[in-house]
């Protein structure tokens, strides 16, 4: 399945929640659509995938897509990872932390500070 890296980022996490561990994947610019097939049957384990050049001629993948490819197998289990996950707080679109006060950098607060003076 395609999906932006938000997306997939749902997905591994949902792949590895039982598990653990690492996900292992293979990039070469060049037939990684085979490989979405291909190696993900050959080892029965998730893979991400950088869409190679016939998945964007002919699948029209676009710059902002990756994909993710999951073996029948494993289907059940991704799924359940997928809800113990969004239980754990993990969710998409991924939240935005923003509880803090921003501030400018030194320069701009003293930059700030002399135009306030000069209006005075």
């Amino acid at each position: 399945m395609f999906g932006t890296p938000g997306q997939v980022l749902r997905l591994v996490t949902a792949a590895l929640w039982k598990r653990g561990g690492y996900l292992t994947s293979r990039f070469s610019g060049r037939l990684d659509c085979s490989d979405e097939v291909i190696h993900t049957i050959q080892t029965q384990e998730c893979q991400v995938i950088l869409p190679c050049y016939g998945d964007r001629i002919f699948g029209h993948a676009e710059d902002h897509e990756m994909a993710f490819t999951i073996p029948a197998t494993r289907i059940d289990e991704v799924l359940e990872g997928l809800e113990g996950t969004y239980r754990g707080g993990v969710r998409y679109p991924i939240p935005v932390f923003l509880r803090y006060t921003p501030t400018f950098p030194p320069a701009y607060q003293k930059l700030a500070e002399f135009f306030r003076k000069a209006e005075e």
